[in-house]
C-alpha cells in the first residue's frame, strides 16, 4: 500500500514539474531581453535569479571555466546574452529537478531526514520544490507578465 501511495505521489510530483517546465517555457518564450530587467517592482530577470539563486555559484564556475570572462556589471553588459543565460539556466534547473525525480526508486523516494523535529523525506522535498517553482510561474504569468504588458500565456 505505501508503494502505490509512493508512486502515486511521484507521478503526481513529476508531472507538475514537467508542466512548470512547459509553463516557465512558455512565459519566458516571447520576452524581448529590454522588458526581462524591466519594471518598479520584481522584474523577471530578478524572480528568476531568485528561483535560479546561483548567481554566485555561477560566476566562480564562469571564473574557473572560462578565460576572462565577461561578467554582470562594470559596463559593456550584454543584456541580450544576459537575458538568453538566464532563460537557459531557469530551464536547465527545472529539467535538473525533473532528471533528478525520474531516476528515483521507491526506497529512495522514502529516505528521510528530519526536519523542524518530523520526518522529511526525498518525496517531501521533491513536492517543495515543485511547489516552489509553481508559485513563482504563477507569479511570473499573472503578476509580472501582465503589468509589462506581455501576453497572458497558459
Amino acid at each position: 500500500m505505501a508503494v502505490n501511495s509512493t508512486r502515486r505521489r511521484w507521478e503526481e510530483i513529476t508531472g507538475r514539474l514537467r508542466l512548470v517546465r512547459d509553463g516557465y517555457h512558455s512565459c519566458l518564450s516571447d520576452v524581448p531581453p529590454e522588458v526581462s530587467a524591466r519594471g518598479s517592482e520584481w522584474s523577471i530577470s530578478d524572480l528568476l535569479g531568485h528561483v535560479n539563486a546561483d548567481y554566485d555559484r555561477n560566476t566562480v564556475t564562469r571564473l574557473l571555466e572560462e578565460d576572462n570572462p565577461q561578467l554582470r556589471g562594470g559596463g559593456g553588459f550584454d543584456v541580450t546574452r544576459f537575458w538568453e543565460r538566464t532563460v537557459e539556466r531557469t530551464l536547465a534547473n527545472i529539467d535538473s529537478a525533473l532528471r533528478i525525480a525520474e531516476g528515483l526508486t521507491d526506497e529512495q523516494l522514502n529516505r528521510a531526514g528530519q526536519r523542524g523535529g518530523r520526518e522529511y523525506t526525498v518525496l517531501d522535498a521533491l513536492e517543495n520544490w515543485a511547489k516552489h517553482l509553481e508559485e513563482h510561474l504563477s507569479q511570473l504569468r499573472d503578476e509580472i507578465r501582465p503589468r509589462e504588458g506581455l501576453p497572458v500565456r497558459e
